[in-house]
């Protein structure tokens, strides 16, 4: 089972623009002979940032789920 069909068992509010873009860093590539990207999560949409809102949607979607129990 792959895990995008796992977490589609679980509740989710969209908080976010997906998907964040994926950058290439040639410096460090350079530095360290091997290709580097860097996840953009700060790109993630208006007012967040960062991976805790994927988190975020997860948690919110639960209480809310527990809520109307």
């Amino acid at each position: 089972m792959d895990l995008q069909h796992t977490l589609e068992k679980f509740p989710q509010l969209s908080l976010a623009q997906y998907p964040t873009p994926l950058e290439f860093l040639p410096g460090l590539s350079q530095e360290l002979g091997r290709p580097i990207y860097i996840k953009r999560d700060d790109q993630i949409g208006p007012g967040l940032g960062g991976n805790k809102t994927r988190k975020l949607e997860f948690l919110l979607a639960d209480a809310l789920h527990k809520k109307n129990e």
